[in-house]
């Protein structure tokens, strides 16, 4: 007879390959960006146990591979993938809400890595800049709506809306134009990428709109020629979406 099925985070624990990774070799990369809550020490906290994984409701968190060196395993978020929802579940009335009393990866996190933050929109906006997973930049240059008086998908989409972004700058003088100009305020950005994910200035849009081997999707064929215009003026080296998550240093 067989023997019982191992989970990862038990094989992990039951070989000690967690202490494996003291000695792989830490390759450059960009930094990552962590789920909410992550401390300063985070790596020497985290012990790869993928509790954080399977506790977040939205599929938001993943683990680097091999690749990664001594950071594999460890979780992470990808906006342009899957943004941090934040345990928050919008209803048919539009309105958010939460879908536990803290944020789920935080209550999970049996080493304190990623502390525990109560899910209220009021404490979120307010989190310590040491426990943000970063501060999302607008680049107005590829802006829809700061080129085209167009889209503002972003603010609307916005977990922390009208006060991580915001549908004006504040005390900046507009001279034309009547719809959204987001703008970002960067202290109440909790860096969850939403804004990120549904930003249309995305390279794919303008190639499948020149080759059509692709069939775009009816929100894609929207802003598609815009985003083919803004891209052919900004030139190749330009990072996109239009709003990206830096994470915080």
């Amino acid at each position: 007879m067989s023997g019982p099925c191992l989970t990862r985070r038990d094989f992990l624990q039951q070989t000690g390959a967690a202490g494996l990774f003291t000695v792989l070799p830490v390759f450059r990369q960009e930094p990552v960006v962590r789920p909410p809550g992550a401390t300063r020490d985070f790596l020497a906290r985290c012990i790869r146990c993928g509790k954080c994984m399977e506790a977040c409701p939205f599929d938001s968190i993943r683990f680097l591979g091999v690749s990664a060196g001594a950071l594999v395993h460890t979780p992470y978020i990808d906006p342009l993938k899957t943004p941090c929802y934040l345990c928050q579940k919008r209803g048919p009335d539009g309105k958010d809400k939460p879908l536990s009393k803290f944020l789920r990866c935080g209550e999970a996190c049996p080493t304190g890595a990623l502390v525990k933050i109560v899910n209220d929109k009021e404490v979120l906006g307010k989190v310590p800049e040491q426990y943000k997973m970063g501060t999302s930049v607008l680049n107005r240059k590829i802006c829809l709506a700061w080129q085209y008086d167009s889209c503002g998908e972003c603010y609307y989409n916005c977990l922390l809306k009208d006060k991580a972004l915001r549908d004006r700058p504040p005390g900046e003088f507009l001279e034309s134009g009547t719809g959204v100009k987001p703008y970002v305020d960067p202290d109440y950005c909790i860096g969850c990428g939403m804004c990120n994910y549904v930003c249309p200035v995305r390279k794919h849009i303008a190639e499948v709109l020149m080759r059509r081997d692709r069939k775009l999707t009816l929100f894609e064929e929207r802003y598609a020629a815009m985003v083919r215009n803004l891209i052919g003026r900004a030139g190749d080296n330009v990072k996109m979406p239009a709003i990206r998550v830096i994470r915080r240093p």
